[in-house]
């Protein structure tokens, strides 16, 4: 498993604030998010960001919303709605055998709450992929999970 640590100083990092393209690699494309975000700037998915599978469930959710707001009340990026982002930092890994997988983690504090959250993504057709999100925080959550079925009630 090849692991990059990348100390990211995100207000340091211009180079990945110029960055967003889904030819990235995803950790220069997750620090170009995390570097928009910490500097209270909008941030909105393009639909192009995600697999088929993803997008397919995000279109689902909405669906079944109904022009309410869905299952996901929150932005995953920062696993809130108000967002102060402070201690950036991020690494990521090849999936064993699989050089068209990638897992990226990230970790930081919001408002001085620290959360960690990991994106998985996939390679096809020489573009890199969103195909899921995870918090690995006190209140843990899988955005597949969430987009399909909504949050559990059972502990």
């Amino acid at each position: 498993m090849r692991s990059v640590l990348l100390a990211v100083l995100i207000l340091l990092a211009p180079a990945m604030a110029r960055a967003q393209s889904l030819t990235d690699s995803p950790s220069v494309y997750v620090a170009s998010v995390y570097d928009r975000l910490s500097r209270d700037q909008d941030y909105t998915d393009p639909d192009a960001l995600y697999t088929p599978r993803l997008l397919a469930l995000w279109k689902g959710m909405q669906k079944d919303a109904g022009g309410e707001v869905g299952r996901i009340d929150f932005f995953p990026w920062t696993n809130s709605q108000d967002w102060k982002l402070t201690e950036l930092s991020l690494t990521s890994e090849i999936v064993d055998g699989r050089e068209d997988r990638m897992i990226v983690t990230t970790r930081f504090r919001n408002d001085g709450e620290p959360q960690v959250i990991r994106s998985f993504w996939e390679k096809s057709g020489g573009r890199w992929r969103l195909d899921d999100m995870q918090s690995l925080g006190k209140d843990a959550w899988t955005l597949s999970v969430i987009l399909k079925y909504g949050w559990s009630s059972q502990d």
